[in-house]
């Protein structure tokens, strides 16, 4: 018998591996061809996924703002920022009685109210209706217990002074939900795509912004602690009644 040539013997175990890539890319260029017309339709599959639901408790922000503990609301609005509507209440530790609307602290809230509302430029829509100045800008954190006594559900805020020539903040703000919360809306996006994959569920929102009156052009450090202290009551009050 005649030896075949070594070439003709390696040749089945070298195209082998290719002929099992090709298939592959052939097997994903058919999915992606199914596929991506959807995405671009707006019926990919994680697109199919529950309306939000809690809608009811989100709208009810918008109408009666947010009771916090220990304080009292002076004054409520339903103010249109930047084409969204915000809660605006004007509020005060209970029992002080010299704090007028015009000089308490500021809780501004903009809850998401369907499924396709996206945090964005939240921030940038509240620096330009108060036509201030930022600086001092960081970020802090603090934290509440969860309700399963596992790791507290913490939150990365944004902390800053804005001012004016009439007049100073310390401004603390932050995209809340149930798990945490965190100043950029990017860090929502990712907590929002595991909760579409893993849960075929939403992660609602609520965009949060704590304005405090200082002195003029005073130190922000001066207060930090009490505006954790009241992020924290924020917090709270939207997980326990808001994000259930």
């Amino acid at each position: 018998m005649t030896p075949q040539p070594l070439s003709s013997l390696a040749a089945p175990s070298q195209r082998s591996p290719l002929y099992k890539f090709l298939i592959v890319v052939f097997l994903l260029t058919i999915a992606a061809a199914s596929a991506i017309p959807n995405y671009l339709s707006g019926n990919w599959f994680l697109n199919k996924v529950p309306e939000l639901s809690n809608i009811r408790q989100l709208r009810a922000i918008q109408s009666s703002g947010l009771t916090l503990p220990d304080w009292q609301t002076l004054d409520h609005q339903l103010v249109e920022i930047g084409g969204h509507k915000w809660s605006v209440q004007a509020i005060a530790p209970i029992g002080e009685t010299t704090t007028s609307p015009s000089t308490a602290t500021l809780l501004m809230l903009r809850p998401q109210t369907w499924h396709r509302d996206l945090p964005q430029v939240d921030w940038v829509d509240i620096s330009g209706v108060h036509r201030w100045t930022e600086d001092r800008d960081r970020q802090i954190t603090f934290s509440i217990p969860s309700a399963d006594a596992s790791s507290p559900v913490q939150v990365n805020a944004r902390f800053l002074r804005g001012w004016t020539d009439e007049q100073t903040y310390a401004v603390l703000q932050w995209y809340a939900w149930k798990a945490g919360g965190h100043s950029s809306p990017n860090r929502w996006f990712w907590v929002e795509q595991v909760s579409k994959l893993r849960d075929r569920q939403h992660t609602p929102w609520v965009a949060v912004s704590i304005l405090m009156p200082i002195q003029p052009l005073g130190e922000i450090e001066a207060v930090q602690a009490q505006m954790q202290a009241i992020g924290r009551l924020v917090q709270s009050a939207l997980r326990e009644n808001t994000f259930k």
